[in-house]
């Protein structure tokens, strides 16, 4: 996590430019020039090049990747800006603003709120489902598959790339000495210490990855540097103990990889790699520095300084002073001291006019109390936050929730319309992140062609990623919507289980599965539910003749096509209007 590098944390941190104009360049080296190193395990040139491409991503890209951390995490650069207001003693709020949270947050739950569904498609007929489910099924479960598609998300939503690494979990033998597959697992990586360096040619195949984390312990700081290759995972660490990463590495480890390609993928949220809202970074600034000068402005109106004209009138409250022994203290003139008896509790002063003599007669200065402020232009401070906060949503093409217009009594089109540039984005979004899912599935069926688990990993190319976004729904109108389309029986059970899906939760194939068990428990189960769900208090001599009736009915009743009930339905409403 970011937190855990400060040094990383701390050149974040706004002083000038926000961030290098080199930054979101590709990793990009020569082919022949990667093989002639790391096809020969040379391990110093190996560690050469690392380091270089390590020192560019720490010093361009990891900033930029930290500051918009920060950003989402609430810490903004309203924090670390310099004035000289507590030199002044004037207040000095800072306030920062929680947009990166939401928009992120909103960006995040409309495309992955409801799980992605991986749906087997062959087109050439060869029925594999079922093996690759056994096998892709657990996968998910085990490595928690929903909750990371939310953290990858999440990444790219903040920092415009997300890392994910798959890895073989340690093998396990049982009793008989029989060794099992390992389990596959998977991470998403922090984006501000992970990088993929590609080829030059256009399709851009990637050569290797590289991690590389700070580990404190006893109050000094260890760089590791992990590298993934087509073949082989090097594990490196620093020389020394420091707070750089691109000091000389030495080589601790080093494992086989057997996933047919680069283990570590790179996603990205478009083709900038740019964050939802990174393009809005000044005026969300422009908000934070609103909020805090009127939060200053406020402050300094409860501590402003207080203007009296004229004198304290104290001839009416005056207090004698008593020395220790109780006695009064006297002046030269053998009179009793009095000073004015001042409360600071008192919610009033006393004030008298002032009287100044000159050369051209007495000068009275009335007196008078005031507050010295400054006017505040609410009216126009609220126009001002009004107007970043409408541009903030529209560039970033997020609902504003909070607003009038998007109230609880529109319509469907009409939230349809507030949501189109949501919409846009997700299509866009949805369909570079398949990229990534799609090269998951495709180092899956490496590793189990690998382990002989299955024999074509081409198979894997045949899951398709199918996305439902997150929206408000009322289950009312869609149960009376499905039982309005059963009446015409034009749709098929499993077209209607699959619509029915988002209001019981359970997919079509789940609820198929169900009914088939329960007809295997019970073959004579009765559909007209008296069985089902026996009526409390009622005669069992009555229970049983008005089963025997329903049954002679259904038998008598023959099925009717969706022509035949519709007419029948008219001819009882026309009957009714006799």
């Amino acid at each position: 996590m970011l937190q855990d590098n400060q040094e990383l944390y701390s050149r974040s941190i706004l002083s000038g430019q926000r961030w290098s104009n080199q930054v979101n360049q590709s990793y990009v080296m020569p082919a022949d020039v990667f093989h002639a190193h790391f096809d020969h395990d040379n391990i110093a040139m190996i560690a050469d090049v690392v380091k270089k491409f390590v020192e560019k991503h720490s010093t361009i890209d990891a900033p930029r990747i930290a500051k918009l951390q920060r950003y989402y995490l609430g810490d903004n650069d309203i924090h670390y800006w310099n004035n000289n207001k507590k030199a002044m003693n004037r207040a000095d709020n800072r306030i920062a603003s929680g947009f990166a949270k939401f928009i992120t947050n909103m960006r995040v739950g409309y495309m992955l709120g409801k799980p992605i569904q991986f749906k087997y498609d062959d087109d050439d007929g060869n029925d594999k489902n079922d093996e690759l489910n056994d096998l892709l099924k657990p996968f998910n479960r085990i490595n928690d598959e929903r909750y990371h598609e939310k953290v990858m998300k999440t990444n790219l939503s903040v920092t415009g790339r997300a890392y994910e690494l798959l890895y073989a979990d340690e093998a396990e033998e049982d009793s008989d000495g029989n060794v099992a597959t390992p389990d596959v697992k998977m991470r998403a990586i922090d984006p501000s210490t992970a990088f993929v360096v590609y080829d030059t040619t256009i399709d851009q195949h990637s050569l290797f990855g590289v991690r590389y984390y700070v580990v404190n312990y006893d109050n000094q700081q260890q760089y590791y540097v992990d590298v993934y290759t087509a073949k082989k995972t090097y594990h490196f660490k620093s020389n020394d103990t420091s707070n750089s990463s691109t000091g000389n590495y030495t080589l601790i480890g080093q494992e086989q990889t057997n996933f047919g390609a680069v283990p570590l993928t790179e996603f990205i949220n478009n083709e900038n790699k740019t964050g939802d809202w990174e393009s809005k970074l000044d005026e969300i600034d422009a908000y934070d520095l609103a909020m805090s000068e009127m939060a200053n402005s406020e402050e300094d109106f409860a501590n402003a300084k207080l203007m009296i004209n004229g004198d304290f009138d104290f001839s009416d409250n005056m207090k004698t002073v008593f020395k220790p022994d109780g006695k009064p203290l006297l002046d030269e003139d053998g009179q009793p001291v009095k000073v004015p008896n001042i409360d600071s509790k008192d919610p009033f002063i006393w004030l008298k006019p002032s009287f100044h003599d000159n050369a051209n007669g007495t000068t009275v200065v009335p007196s008078s109390a005031q507050y010295l402020t400054k006017q505040l232009n609410e009216q126009g401070w609220q126009t001002y936050i009004n107007q970043l906060i409408t541009d903030i949503h529209k560039d970033t093409n997020t609902p504003n929730t909070t607003d009038e217009a998007f109230s609880g009594q529109s319509s469907g089109v009409a939230l349809m319309y507030k949501l189109f540039g949501e919409d846009q984005e997700r299509s866009m979004q949805e369909s570079l992140y398949t990229r990534g899912i799609m090269r998951r599935l495709r180092l899956l069926g490496n590793y189990w062609k690998y382990n002989r688990a299955i024999s074509d990993p081409s198979l894997m190319n045949n899951y398709k990623p199918d996305y439902h976004p997150n929206l408000p729904r009322n289950n009312a109108d869609i149960v009376q919507m499905a039982a309005q389309l059963n009446q015409t029986g034009l749709l098929s059970d499993q077209t209607l289980r699959e619509f029915l899906a988002t209001v019981t939760g359970i997919s079509a194939d789940a609820e198929q599965q169900r009914i088939d068990d329960e007809k295997e428990k019970d073959p004579d189960q009765d559909t007209y539910g008296f069985n089902q769900a026996p009526l409390q208090g009622t005669n069992p001599a009555d229970l049983a003749e008005a089963k025997a009736k329903a049954q002679q009915l259904a038998g008598q009743q023959q099925p009717q096509t969706p022509e035949e009930f519709i007419a029948q339905m008219q001819r009882k409403g026309g009957n009714n209007a006799k």
